[in-house]
C-alpha cells in the first residue's frame, strides 16, 4: 500500500489557501504521554479577519487560539505528520479520513460530498453573533413556546433564553460527530421541563443537519408533559415524544446514544449522570441545579470563612460536587470537561458536563486511578460519605477500583 502522506498534506494545504475548510478534527495522539487528545479545527472570523480556530482538548480543559491561512496550514500539518494518528477533514466539496500506522505510514480515503455545497463562511466572533437559530427567521418551536413572534422577532422577555438555546445548541452541534451515524440516534431528555431544549435538540437534528433521530423527554409532572405534547401535536413533529417518569430506574427498549439532563435538581443530575453511564451511552451532556446533598455536610468541615457564609457556601458546594462528578465520571471511562454554559448575567446555573465515550481510545488505567484518588482526597478533606453518584456507580459496577470512606464518617446521613 502506497503511503499519502504528502497526498494529505497536499489537501490541507489547498483547503486552508482556498478557504474551503469547514472542519478539521485531529483524535488518537501518537503518544500516551501527550497532553491534547483532540484538536478541533474550523474557520472563524475576528474583526473582520478570516482566521482558522483551533481548539485543543485535554481530559478536563480547552484551549483556543486563532492563527491566519499561512500559519493555520503549518499548524494542520505539524498535527498530521507529528501529533496525531487520525484525521479527520471536511470541505465544502469532500470528506477525507487519513490514518497514521505506528510505523508511520498514512492511509487515506476521500468521499465527494453527497450533499450541497457547505457554506465556507467563518462563524463571527466579534459581538454580532451568527447564531444556529438566527433572530429575524421565524422558527416553529420558538414561536409556539412563546420566544419568538410570528415575523421571527425575539420576545425581549425570552431574549436570554433565546442565547441560552443557541449557546446550548452549538455543544450539541460539536459532540454529533461522536454519535453513531449508520442508523437513527435515540436521545433521553432527563428532567426535560418545558422542553425548550428538546425542541431545539429535534430542530436542530432533524431540520438543520438532516439527521435521523428519536428523542424522548422525561419528566415528573404530568402538567408539562401534557402541554410539550400538544405543542408536538400542534407542529406535527415525529419521532418527538414527552412522557411521565422518574429518571431514577428509567428503562430504555433501545440503546440510548445521548443523554440530557438540564437544571434537574440535586440528586436528579446524579440518578441521570449513573442512568446514563450504565447504558454506556457514548455522550452525555448535564447542567446541573440546587446541589444541596453535599452542602449538608459542609458544616462539620473546617474550611473557615468559606462555609460562615449561605452565598459562599452554596457556591463552593455546587463546584465541589460537579468536580466530584467529573472525576466519577471520567473513572467510569469517560472523557470527562466541566464547560461554562453561559454567561452568568444570563444564568448563574452556567456549568455544563460534557462527557464522550470514543470506542477507539478508552480512559487509561493512570487517568482512572487518578480520578478515583482525587475523589478519595477531596472526600476526605471534606469528610464527606459517598454521594449519590459515586454509590450510584459502585453499585452498578461502573467503578474499578473501591473508595474507602474516612471512618469517622457517618456514611448512613442522607443515603437513599
Amino acid at each position: 500500500m502506497p503511503d499519502h502522506a504528502e497526498e494529505l498534506c497536499q489537501l490541507l494545504k489547498d483547503a486552508t489557501s482556498e478557504g474551503s475548510l469547514v472542519k478539521c478534527v485531529f483524535s488518537c495522539p501518537r503518544t500516551s504521554e501527550r497532553q491534547f487528545q483532540r484538536v478541533d479545527v474550523r474557520p472563524v472570523e475576528v474583526r473582520g479577519q478570516r482566521l482558522l480556530q483551533f481548539t485543543s482538548h485535554t481530559a478536563t480543559q480547552q484551549q483556543h487560539a486563532n492563527l491566519n491561512a499561512e500559519e493555520g496550514a503549518v499548524e494542520l500539518i505539524r498535527l498530521a505528520r507529528f501529533a496525531f494518528r487520525n484525521i479527520r477533514l471536511s470541505t465544502t466539496t469532500a470528506t477525507c479520513d487519513a490514518r497514521f500506522s505506528r510505523k508511520g505510514k498514512c492511509f487515506l480515503r476521500q468521499e465527494a460530498s453527497r450533499k450541497e455545497p457547505v457554506p465556507t463562511e467563518a462563524v463571527p466572533h466579534d459581538r454580532t453573533r451568527n447564531y444556529l437559530i438566527p433572530e429575524g427567521v421565524p422558527c416553529p418551536f420558538l414561536i409556539q413556546t412563546g420566544v419568538m413572534t410570528k415575523d421571527g422577532s425575539v420576545r425581549a422577555s425570552h431574549s436570554r433564553k433565546f442565547r441560552q438555546i443557541n449557546r446550548y445548541l452549538e455543544f450539541i452541534r460539536d459532540i454529533v460527530d461522536e454519535l453513531p451515524s449508520n442508523r437513527p440516534l435515540q436521545i433521553i431528555d432527563f428532567g426535560c421541563g418545558k422542553s425548550y431544549l428538546t425542541f431545539a435538540t429535534h430542530y436542530l437534528l432533524t431540520t438543520l443537519l438532516k439527521r435521523e433521530c428519536r428523542i424522548i423527554g422525561l419528566d415528573r409532572r404530568a402538567d408539562v408533559v401534557d402541554t410539550c405534547a400538544k405543542i408536538v401535536k400542534e407542529l406535527g413533529l415525529t419521532n418527538l415524544e414527552f412522557q411521565v417518569g422518574d429518571i431514577a430506574g428509567y428503562a430504555s427498549s433501545a440503546q440510548v446514544d445521548l443523554v440530557i439532563s438540564l437544571h434537574a435538581c440535586d440528586t436528579a443530575t446524579d440518578e441521570a449522570l449513573a442512568q446514563a453511564v450504565r447504558w454506556q451511552s457514548p455522550v452525555i451532556l448535564a447542567v446541573p441545579c440546587c446541589q444541596h446533598e453535599l452542602n449538608s455536610y459542609l458544616a462539620r468541615s473546617s474550611l473557615g470563612p468559606l462555609t460562615a457564609y449561605g452565598v459562599s457556601k452554596e457556591r463552593f458546594a455546587s463546584l465541589a460536587t460537579d468536580a466530584l462528578r467529573a472525576s466519577l465520571l471520567t473513572a467510569a471511562g469517560y472523557q470527562t470537561q466541566l464547560m461554562e454554559f453561559i454567561d452568568t448575567e444570563h444564568t448563574p446555573k452556567n456549568l455544563l458536563i460534557r462527557c464522550v465515550r470514543r470506542v477507539e481510545r478508552t480512559v487509561s488505567d493512570a487517568v482512572v486511578t487518578k480520578a478515583l484518588q482525587d475523589v478519595q482526597e477531596l472526600s476526605r478533606q471534606l469528610s464527606l460519605p459517598r454521594l449519590t453518584l459515586e454509590r450510584r456507580l459502585m453499585e452498578s459496577g461502573h467503578l474499578p477500583l473501591s473508595l474507602v470512606c474516612p471512618s469517622d464518617v457517618d456514611t448512613s446521613h442522607g443515603q437513599k
